[in-house]
């Protein structure tokens, strides 16, 4: 017999890991997958799936409550089709419906093991039902978050051999990272900077978060509106050129000041809105100003507008209002080949762009 298992050994030896089976070596055995970042579509709420190379997931706001738990379903058929199981880090830039809503539904589908919030409310003027929400909130996560605060970070996994990917908070609850830039000269686009009233909704208070991976760079300022937004650029440019923007606040003219568009300068833009929330064409053409702007997709065909003041139709991911219609947008970063794609997949259309 024990003859019979070395022959077996020698036979099966050079085609085993490094390492063989130890459960302890199963990082160095798992080879690395692209950077991804996936827009589910929640019919103008937000949820952006990202997974990163070493297989966690990050979910950054988790769409709406009803609906037959259509949000839940969606995000849970997003993670399915990734392979994955569970949430890693769900992260919730602010305490709106459709950004925190659908956690509860989100719970009892897929395991979250880890929250992030801009910190405990009590009550939202906006919100006469807000008590309620946020009880559901705080019993699906297990009444436990760790709060951010402009600077914090979340820790994350990375493969040997491959690039670190960082996750960083830029602002939350209305205050803004503070430290400059090292040698950053002034910004010049600040000379253009207007205000707009001063906003008392949670949308100032939303958390900004700046993904990167190797060259990389991506920004989701969730909700923040303009006078925040502006903090963030001037009179120093916090934040640098990036490579994705994510349109904020659904495409309202209410936020995506001018100012911080041009001073981010992104290769391309994707704006999560819904057939008739957001993707205001103010904020289109802003978007589209942009010099350095290669493409600005769009999760939906805004309907209440003629259909030449949305971005190019293969750029939209649906153009109906049905549904059926949940088509997402899916962004993948190689960086080994210096550049990121994009693909609709309602087309099936891939476009690839350098890194910066």
């Amino acid at each position: 017999m024990i003859f019979w298992v070395l022959g077996l050994w020698w036979l099966l030896a050079p085609w085993l890991p490094v390492g063989g089976f130890n459960p302890g070596n199963e990082a160095a055995a798992v080879a690395p997958r692209p950077l991804e970042i996936d827009y589910i579509d929640v019919e103008g709420g937000a949820a952006t799936l990202i997974i990163t190379p070493a297989g966690e997931s990050i979910l950054i706001d988790a769409g709406w409550p009803g609906f037959e738990d259509r949000d839940a379903r969606r995000i849970e058929a997003a993670l399915q089709k990734a392979g994955l199981r569970a949430i890693d880090h769900l992260i919730i830039t602010h305490y709106h419906t459709d950004h925190y809503g659908g956690v509860p539904a989100l719970a009892k589908r897929i395991p979250i093991r880890q929250a992030y919030d801009h910190g405990p409310m009590s009550e939202l003027a906006e919100d006469r039902d807000f008590a309620r929400k946020y009880a559901a909130y705080q019993e699906a996560i297990g009444g436990r978050s760790t709060t951010l605060r402009p600077g914090s970070s979340i820790r994350l996994k990375s493969l040997p051999g491959t690039a670190p990917v960082t996750l960083r908070c830029l602002a939350a609850r209305g205050e803004v990272l503070s430290e400059p830039r090292m040698a950053a000269a002034p910004n010049q686009y600040c000379k253009e900077a207007t205000s707009q009233p001063p906003d008392p909704s949670d949308n100032a208070r939303s958390l900004v978060l700046q993904l990167r991976y190797g060259s990389f760079d991506f920004l989701d300022t969730g909700d923040l509106t303009w006078n925040i937004e502006r903090q963030l650029v001037c009179p120093q440019n916090l934040i640098g050129e990036i490579d994705l923007f994510q349109v904020g606040h659904h495409g309202a003219n209410t936020s995506n000041n001018p100012v911080l568009l041009r001073s981010l300068q992104p290769t391309v833009a994707i704006m999560n809105n819904g057939p008739r929330k957001g993707g205001h064409p103010e904020t289109i053409r802003q978007v589209e100003a942009i010099p350095l702007l290669a493409d600005l997709y769009q999760m939906h065909r805004n309907v209440t507008i003629d259909p030449e003041l949305n971005a190019s139709e293969e750029l939209i991911a649906n153009l109906e209002e049905t549904p059926d219609a949940a088509a997402m947008i899916v962004v993948r970063v190689e960086p080994q080949k210096r550049e990121f794609s994009v693909t609709n997949e309602r087309t099936g259309g891939r476009r690839s762009y350098p890194l910066k």
